[in-house]
């Protein structure tokens, strides 16, 4: 009876230790679940290094994981992912969501930047069952995914440089760079060839310096001409206008000796004729010279140059 009482009790005890460690972990398990959590889009330029039960983290804490990873259906060349993630966390509507990398070991992660404080909580502003959070690429990322393109222009780059040191380009450097040392050394044992291009140059500045002088002088004597024809002109302005004057005051003063003349001719009779005819002479001289006098002032109103250079313009004779 002992013996079968001893089983009994070691029955009962293990079965209370195996209901209290399914009890346990049953509540543990429930702890879990009873875990709230927010859903979320996010939509990366593809292609991504981005695996499912990827990590999520915001500001580098862990707050949930990548549950499903696709390509958008909008857009083929876009990758689309969903993220889970505790509903205490602050995600914003100006937070966006970034492919980051832990260390070396090149394993990725979603990191969740926070938005401004102000701002309202994704979740409550948004009208869609699953909110987006904006999305920017990350510098590595970028660099991680254009890798191959890279790869390829440095390929490139280092067939042109193998290209560039051939042994033929090589042997032209090497034949420049002796040609170079036989001019300089023949340029050395010639010293004489430095005097004389110095010479040359100090001669052609003298000449330049000379030039500018006589471009100088030139403009001041131009100045100075100028100066000296505008002092004739006036000149001559004022003597054309005294010879009109006096061709004028002339002219009327022959005018009224011909009227007194011929007012005295009708009474003076005998001796007293001839000098009546004196008079007219007289005034028909006079009439000549006023006739010049006229034609000088024409020509100097019409060709003073001429006058300047003694070239006056050809003599006519009265009445022709």
């Amino acid at each position: 009876m002992e013996t079968r009482a001893n089983y009994a009790l070691i029955g009962a005890f293990v079965i209370i230790a195996a209901l209290a460690a399914l009890g346990f972990v049953l509540w543990l398990g429930q702890s879990q679940f009873n875990r709230d959590y927010d859903v979320y889009d996010a939509v990366f330029e593809g292609p991504v290094t981005l695996e499912e039960g990827a990590s999520v983290r915001y500001i580098g804490i862990k707050v949930g994981e990548v549950t499903s990873i696709g390509i958008d259906r909008d857009d083929a060349s876009k990758v689309r992912a969903r993220l889970r993630v505790d509903n205490e966390t602050p995600v914003k509507t100006d937070s966006t969501a970034s492919i980051e990398f832990a260390g070396i070991t090149g394993v990725t992660f979603i990191q969740i930047n926070a938005g401004a404080p102000q701002a309202e909580w994704l979740k409550r502003a948004s009208s869609e069952n699953i909110p987006e959070i904006k999305t920017e690429s990350n510098p590595l990322s970028a660099l991680v995914s254009s890798g191959t393109e890279v790869m390829g222009r440095a390929t490139l780059a280092l067939e042109r440089i193998d290209e560039l040191l051939s042994q033929e380009n090589i042997d032209a450097v090497s034949n420049t760079v002796q040609n170079v040392e036989a001019i300089t050394s023949a340029l050395s044992g010639n010293g004489e060839i430095f005097t004389d291009v110095n010479d040359l140059l100090q001669n052609a500045n003298n000449a330049a310096q000379s030039f500018d002088q006589a471009s100088r002088d030139l403009g001041q004597l131009g100045r100075d001409a100028s100066v000296e024809v505008k002092r004739i002109g006036e000149e001559i302005s004022s003597i054309t206008e005294d010879l009109e004057a006096v061709t004028t005051s002339a002219q009327s003063a022959i005018e009224r000796v011909e009227g007194a003349v011929d007012a005295a001719a009708t009474v003076i009779e005998g001796p007293g004729t001839d000098a009546v005819v004196d008079f007219r002479i007289v005034a028909q001289d006079l009439r000549v010279l006023i006739a010049r006098l006229d034609r000088l002032t024409r020509e100097i109103e019409q060709n003073p140059q001429g006058l300047l250079r003694s070239d006056p313009l050809p003599y006519e004779k009265d009445g022709e």
